[in-house]
């Protein structure tokens, strides 16, 4: 991969990482599917001047998505985060990687080896660990919604790399089009008598939002959908790894979260897991391009 590739990748892992602290700290005063859904309204209203309109073949596709990559996901998501703490979260959602190298495996036919399973259990185990700590870190619900979420994302990232690439812009714009109202709808449904908050909300929680919708939305998603349309899924995932980096670093340096010892062990047990995770592909690739160079 390219340095400014590479150099793009960590900057999209960065804008995540401190996302976590922003939905944690505007979750505090705004009802999280509200939130998530102006966030999405905000990015519709600033990309679709300019994204077009999908090619017809494209609709249905973008449609799920849009849904499933958008909608659903960033609501699992933030109600977990409001429900967790965003270390805790940050660890936990890791999950994403094993999720997504296993669904390239059955859905895209991306190879796959045997190590690969033991990261995937030494992840698991990273996890259980964490969840050792519930109480400290937060609620067992909060942390079930956020493993939720990681895998719903890994479905997300499997159909844009399937039916892709897109044009990051018109995927981006679309995918909040499509989103936000449907998460108004279940916000309406299921928050509705906490609205009030919008109007009360300080500008510490609507710059959090304005940070998701900005950074970790406009910025960080369409970057992921260019590098998507640009490099084999194995190769992006190992950059996932830093996103609980930075939104730890950044929660404690904002929020001063406690880190408890299951979390740290966890915490570690999980980056061990998902980095072994990486390897095989790596080995795959080197060992097939020496065998190419021996044969022709």
């Amino acid at each position: 991969m390219p340095i400014r590739d590479s150099l793009i990748a960590v900057l999209v892992a960065f804008l995540w990482g401190a996302q976590v602290t922003a939905v944690k700290i505007g979750g505090q005063e705004l009802p999280p599917i509200l939130m998530v859904a102006m966030r999405f309204a905000l990015m519709a209203a600033v990309l679709l001047p300019f994204c077009g309109i999908p090619k017809r073949y494209e609709l249905l596709q973008v449609f799920w998505i849009g849904s499933l990559g958008g909608a659903l996901h960033f609501g699992l998501l933030y109600c977990g985060i409001s429900r967790v703490d965003a270390s805790t979260s940050a660890v936990v959602y890791q999950l994403a990687t094993p999720f997504t190298l296993l669904l390239a495996f059955a859905v895209l036919g991306e190879r796959i080896a045997l190590p690969v399973v033991g990261g995937i259990i030494v992840a698991l185990l990273g996890v259980l660990t964490v969840l050792g700590g519930v109480g400290k870190g937060g609620t067992l619900a909060g942390i079930l919604l956020v493993i939720a979420a990681a895998f719903v994302f890994a479905v997300g990232t499997l159909l844009t790399k399937r039916w892709g690439p897109f044009n990051p812009l018109v995927i981006s714009g679309w995918t909040a089009l499509i989103a936000a109202p449907e998460l108004l709808i279940v916000s309406a449904a299921v928050e509705g008598q906490a609205w009030g908050a919008v109007l009360i909300a300080s500008p510490t929680a609507w710059a959090a939002m304005l940070y998701t919708a900005v950074s970790g939305g406009l910025i960080g998603f369409g970057l992921w959908y260019w590098l998507l349309g640009r490099h084999p899924v194995q190769r992006l995932t190992p950059f996932l790894l830093l996103v609980p980096v930075f939104a730890v670093a950044v929660s404690q340096f904002l929020l001063k979260e406690g880190l408890s010892l299951s979390l740290i062990v966890g915490g570690v047990a999980v980056l061990v897991g998902v980095g072994l995770c990486q390897i095989p592909g790596r080995l795959v690739q080197v060992t097939t391009r020496l065998i190419d160079r021996r044969t022709h």
